[in-house]
């Protein structure tokens, strides 16, 4: 492929990464604490152990608090954390105390952009 066919590539694959961060958005906005578990039971760490797991999962978190309804959160945590154990580290991560380290961070990175400068997994 040529350099100019990879530059074209390159700049397809930015747009589509940016239309799909606007649809997640759009989604997440309008999520129920349910779906938030649902998605987050996907991420056990029984069954995902490893650094793919973090690679994916911190991103996620990023995801969340920056465009999903803070009670929603809160009301997902409570649940998880009701589940004890291994749950704990994925309650851990909708606390109020790291949504705040997690935008208060992005908000310090903005840059011009449609979208926040999320952690790409």
């Amino acid at each position: 492929m040529s350099l100019r066919g990879l530059w074209d590539l390159r700049n397809a694959a930015a747009e589509t990464l940016v239309r799909v961060e606007l649809v997640m958005r759009d989604a997440l906005q309008t999520v129920s604490a349910e779906e938030v578990i649902a998605l987050l039971e996907t991420f056990s760490p029984a069954r995902s152990p490893g650094p793919e797991w973090t690679r994916s999962f911190d991103p996620l978190v990023e995801h969340l608090w920056t465009w999903c309804d803070s009670s929603v959160l809160a009301d997902a945590e409570a649940r998880l954390r009701q589940r004890g154990g291994p749950w704990n580290a994925i309650a851990n991560a909708l606390t109020p105390e790291n949504g705040e380290r997690i935008r208060n961070r992005l908000q310090h990175k903005q840059l011009p952009s449609r979208i926040p400068p999320f952690t790409l997994a």
